[in-house]
């Protein structure tokens, strides 16, 4: 809940212990400002991490570990300068912003160097998506994770397995008695089969969301052995593209065949998040 002056000065005065700051941690709390501009306001809370992630190959503030915020390093006059290139190559995406990475998700992370690095932090108790307003509300928080190693996967960006009610609509797995009609459907018109699929997000990052969604489809493309095209209409018809962060985050979530995903090797995570049966 939003606070009046009165009250938000006066957490101002004690903004590390209000905020929990953690005891190693340097910063300067952001209640120290006091803003008051709204008041009264009421928001649900659903936590989530905006950076989750594996550790860069070259030195990149961890602010800038995505495709948008990364591109005020090209050419920066300082020491973590890089071209786009070394920024394409090293980053990670481990700083996205995305609000469907709370608890129960599954998130598969690109590994650049040795031992992989996983780091975590910038909690937020809520964010809708985009995070508009180029913050939301950070607070302290203890998270547990398990992390498992994928032998011989690949990846350029992450990969997101939301919790199911997470997903988009059109991209929930379909249900027994929905497989039922389709097949049924599909017999008539001599087709004896339909396709069996799991839901997948791709994660893609930018200077806009323009270019995101491009990062997005064509990793999604390469990942899966498809067409940028057959992607494209994947996600229109059995998914959606979803706004992390504005300006430069989203996600390319659809039904992808699970052939592919076992060729991948990560087919038993996916029907394990998604509660498949074999």
């Amino acid at each position: 809940m939003t606070l009046h002056k009165e009250a938000a000065e006066k957490i101002a005065r004690d903004g590390r212990r209000c905020m929990a700051i953690p005891e190693n941690s340097i910063q300067n709390p952001v209640v120290t400002l006091a803003p008051s501009d709204l008041i009264g306001v009421v928001a649900r809370m659903r936590p989530f991490l905006g950076q989750l992630g594996t550790t860069p190959s070259l030195p990149i503030p961890d602010s800038h570990n995505a495709g948008d915020f990364g591109s005020f390093l090209i050419g920066a006059p300082h020491e973590y300068a890089l071209t786009q290139e070394q920024l394409d190559e090293a980053r990670t995406d481990g700083h996205m912003d995305i609000n469907r990475v709370r608890e129960g998700a599954i998130l598969i992370c690109p590994v650049k160097v040795p031992g992989g690095g996983v780091y975590l932090g910038d909690m937020h108790a809520m964010q809708g998506d985009g995070e508009i307003a180029g913050h939301t509300c950070d607070v302290s928080g203890i998270v547990t994770l398990q992390v498992h190693v994928i032998k011989g996967l690949t990846l350029e960006g992450p990969l997101l397995l939301p919790v199911p009610e997470d997903l988009p609509y059109l991209a929930r797995p379909l249900t027994r008695e929905e497989k039922e009609i389709a097949l049924q459907e599909a017999r008539k018109w001599g087709l004896n089969r339909i396709e069996e699929t799991a839901p997948v997000s791709v994660v893609g990052t930018g200077p806009n969301l323009n270019a995101a969604t491009d990062n997005a489809l064509e990793r999604a493309a390469r990942l899966f052995g498809m067409t940028v095209s057959e992607v494209k209409n994947r996600c229109t018809i059995t998914g959606s593209i979803e706004i992390g962060r504005h300006p430069g985050v989203v996600t390319a979530t659809f039904l992808v065949p699970i052939d592919r995903l076992e060729k991948l090797g990560i087919l038993e995570l996916v029907k394990e998040q998604y509660n498949l049966a074999s």
